[in-house]
């Protein structure tokens, strides 16, 4: 029925950052893979969401790292969609050694938005053609990221160039993580522990954005806006171990 997908990859040294550690957006990078993929086998995918006149909107993401990874190891990467909610939809994942042990675990939360309105629809009559596999790495309800002072935050700016772009010409979901890491710039023995990323608002082409973030004990904090508008983009928070 294809309750999952399963896909085994080999690690790059580009999927690592100097410290030798893995990069967020290369997690996020593989669970994007995964989930297109299984979307399209299970009828919801790309082609078949704007055929009906709709298309899906990552809103929050999440990893845990469970165990460290390895340059050019062979992993397993996995996902599922938990059932559905009310207007939005939850996708699990894991990444697997070649012994299937667990090293990293995630989460995301979807929305589906109609192609006229522009606005979130309930979409009831969207399902999956698969059925609901039992498994739960995050069984309690994935919730936002609470709101946080930025008072006296470290500042970074940038701009979205050609090649943060997806194939609708919008900042793709992975592009963020790598503004945060250029942003925080990870230091050696900086390990991540959990990665969580809020999607507020898109960012296109050629927009400047200013990033906004903290260091405090064991936890970094960050808030990107556009800078034109002042418009929140995005809201990260990033455990270290």
């Amino acid at each position: 029925m294809n309750e999952t997908l399963e896909r085994k990859y080999r690690l790059k040294f580009s999927d690592f950052n100097c410290h030798d550690e893995i990069a967020p957006y290369a997690v996020l990078d593989y669970f994007q893979d995964v989930a297109g993929e299984h979307a399209d086998y299970i009828g919801v995918g790309f082609n078949d969401m704007v055929s009906k006149g709709y298309f899906w909107v990552l809103v929050r993401t999440k990893f845990d790292v469970v165990s460290p990874l390895k340059e050019y190891s062979n992993i397993i990467v996995k996902t599922w969609p938990k059932k559905r909610g009310k207007i939005d939809f939850d996708r699990e994942y894991e990444i697997l050694d070649e012994e299937n042990n667990l090293m990293i675990k995630g989460i995301s939360k979807w929305c589906v938005i109609d192609m006229n309105t522009r606005r979130l629809s309930p979409c009831r009559d969207l399902n999956y053609t698969c059925g609901i596999y039992e498994k739960e790495n995050y069984p309690d309800a994935f919730k936002k990221i609470e709101d946080f002072s930025i008072d006296g935050y470290n500042v970074y700016e940038g701009k979205v160039d050609y090649i943060d772009l997806d194939h609708n010409g919008h900042v793709n979901n992975i592009a963020y993580a790598r503004f945060i890491s250029n942003a925080v710039k990870f230091e050696k023995g900086e390990n991540i522990k959990s990665f969580e990323i809020d999607y507020i608002k898109e960012l296109k082409k050629d927009d400047e954005f200013i990033l906004f973030y903290n260091k405090m004990d064991k936890f970094i904090n960050v808030k990107g806006f556009n800078k034109e508008n002042n418009e929140l983009s995005f809201v990260s928070v990033i455990e270290l171990n």
